[in-house]
């Protein structure tokens, strides 16, 4: 699995701090006393921000789509309501993150398959969302990630829910929700969005216009220097895109790449995935040099993804064997409504 951490390997690691809180009537994921020095743990949150166990609990109710806990005033996840039961379902607690509403507050949530809420942390700001909720492995240990929206950061708690680390985007950039993933050698691997200033007559646009190419970046989680940073446009050309300008922007500029998510493969170079090319990329880790394509224009393997197919527009790519040549291509929901898309933690 390396690291990625299934629902129940984690549960069970933090099964027995899980207990303590919920006797002690704390809450977790408080600003940890050791925190990334590449971001502080901010400090403006409250004393208890947002560890909440209500399975069994006289002092909560779910009243107008939101939870209400008497220990807890300060906190109303929404509440979800489960309207058909299944059976033979994989064990594990189901994770969320809702966005902030009428129905309650945004953030990193937790249930169990009656709905009932098992940990909940709201967002610090009063805008934005929480993205990309997860769990991982950090130090050998798990760990919950997920990404704040509205400050453009990444956050990473421990398995006693304290948070033990923020960063953010280098180099001038903003950070992207699409991918928040710790690699094996436990750095961190994220995608960002950036707008370039581009001639785009080539592509039946303007010549003076933008297109948004698609950057990956690798951090030191404890520094928060930048250890590699990969921009689409020095490698694949406008001419591999089947998106149109105008399309999906606000603007006549042209989001031609999409980077959808990144992975590791089993020689530690990256797997990325770009959804207006409908291709995965192999990217050299020392280089930046694309070793291989796999797409459906100018590929450079005996595969292709065929646009209009279950596979095309694919959101995450994952290698599956000890071969660098198997990976996992998930169907995408935009091609088939009647299957849910996977990310590439769900997908392996």
């Amino acid at each position: 699995m390396g690291n990625r951490f299934t629902r129940r390997r984690f549960l069970a690691a933090v099964g027995a701090s899980a207990t303590y809180f919920a006797l002690a009537n704390t809450t977790g994921c408080e600003s940890a006393e050791r925190a990334s020095r590449a971001k502080p743990a901010t400090t403006n949150q409250p004393t208890h921000p947002g560890r909440v166990v209500a399975s069994g609990s006289s002092g909560s109710s779910s009243r107008r789509g939101a939870w209400a806990f008497r220990s807890r005033p300060d906190l109303s996840p929404p509440a979800v309501e489960v309207s058909k039961k299944a059976r033979a379902t994989a064990p594990g607690y189901i994770f969320l993150a809702p966005q902030k509403g009428d129905a309650g507050q945004g953030g990193s949530l937790i249930v169990d398959n009656e709905g009932q809420v098992v940990w909940f942390r709201p967002l610090q700001e009063t805008y934005g969302r929480a993205m990309d909720f997860k769990a991982q492995t950090y130090r050998g240990r798990p760990v919950l990630t997920w990404m704040e929206t509205g400050s453009g950061e990444y956050v990473i708690c421990d398995h006693t829910y304290h948070e033990i680390a923020r960063i953010e985007a280098g180099n001038g950039y903003e950070g992207d929700q699409h991918e928040f993933l710790i690699s094996p050698q436990d750095t961190a691997l994220i995608t960002i969005y950036n707008r370039v200033p581009r001639d785009l007559s080539s592509v039946g646009g303007p010549k003076e216009s933008v297109a948004v190419q698609g950057i990956v970046q690798e951090i030191d989680i404890e520094t928060g220097e930048v250890l590699l940073e990969w921009k689409s446009l020095d490698h694949v050309g406008l001419d591999e895109s089947y998106g149109k300008p105008g399309e999906d922007i606000e603007s006549t500029g042209i989001d031609y790449f999409h980077l959808n998510s990144i992975d590791v493969d089993h020689d530690d170079n990256l797997l990325i995935c770009a959804r207006k090319t409908c291709a995965v990329y192999k990217i050299d880790r020392n280089t930046g040099g694309v070793i291989w394509r796999l797409g459906a224009r100018r590929a450079t393997s005996r595969w292709a993804l065929v646009p209009d197919s279950p596979s095309s527009m694919t959101p995450g790519v994952c290698p599956t064997a000890p071969s660098p040549s198997s990976i996992t291509v998930p169907r995408s929901s935009r091609t088939d409504s009647r299957r849910r898309s996977k990310s590439p933690a769900s997908s392996c």
